[in-house]
């Protein structure tokens, strides 16, 4: 009785949820909080979604990057992780030139995030985990959202987290830093340099495409980073 007791208020808790859109100005320049369908605040040094902590700026790779857009990953309608989508400023620079004017629900959607995925600056998704899970599952998620985009190199990927993850289950508040920079995939749970690496062609733009692309595994999070983009372009 417990349990279902358990898994009705966490149902009950993912219901209505509001947008809030806010822009700060931080050291590498302004950054937009937004997210789709979810609550999301922010001040100049943090954010939060759906009341999840989240880091206006990350390092990896060496890399400074700004926090663009981000949302939950809901499963079965439970919170499994929020989303949160960064990048170097120099890949923003870059679709302002081909974007100018963009908006959330512009039809060329598609084609900004397959350029955004495209890119050979650093960009990151960052996974904030809202519940234990086992590696596995994860590992297995991100490896069939991704075979379709890169074949059997899809069980290279999911051997890869798992090595790097090094343990059974990712606990509650556990993060994923999985960040690209050329056609180099690293992964790491921390953010820092203690990175692993992978390269396979077509990876890097394979991994975006599964939270950015036409069948994104997070709508919330891809809307966020619609909203996110437009709010950077009209302010700068």
């Amino acid at each position: 009785a417990k349990a279902t007791q358990s898994i009705m208020a966490i149902k009950v808790a993912t219901v209505g949820v509001a947008v809030v859109a806010i822009i700060a100005a931080i050291i590498m320049g302004p950054t937009a909080f937004l997210g789709g369908d979810v609550d999301i605040s922010g001040s100049d040094n943090n954010l939060t979604v759906d009341g999840v902590a989240m880091p206006t700026q990350i390092k990896t790779t060496g890399t400074l990057q700004n926090f663009i857009g981000g949302g939950l990953r809901m499963k079965w309608g439970f919170k499994v992780y929020v989303v949160g989508i960064y990048s170097d400023p120099k890949v923003m620079t870059s679709l302002k030139k081909k974007y100018s004017g963009f908006e959330a629900k512009d039809s060329n959607l598609s084609d900004l995030a397959t350029d955004f995925a495209k890119s050979k600056p650093a960009r990151t998704v960052l996974l904030r985990f809202q519940r234990s899970v086992a590696a596995s599952d994860i590992s297995d998620a991100l490896g069939e959202a991704l075979k379709p985009k890169v074949g059997a190199a899809s069980d290279e990927f999911q051997k890869f987290i798992l090595d790097m993850v090094g343990s059974d289950r990712l606990e509650k508040g556990s993060d994923i830093y999985i960040t690209c920079k050329g056609e180099t995939l690293s992964a790491s749970l921390t953010g820092g340099n203690d990175s692993s690496s992978i390269r396979i062609k077509g990876l890097c733009p394979a991994v975006f495409e599964v939270y950015l692309g036409d069948k994104a595994v997070s709508p919330q999070a891809k809307k966020g980073f619609a909203e996110g983009v437009a709010t950077l372009m009209a302010s700068e």
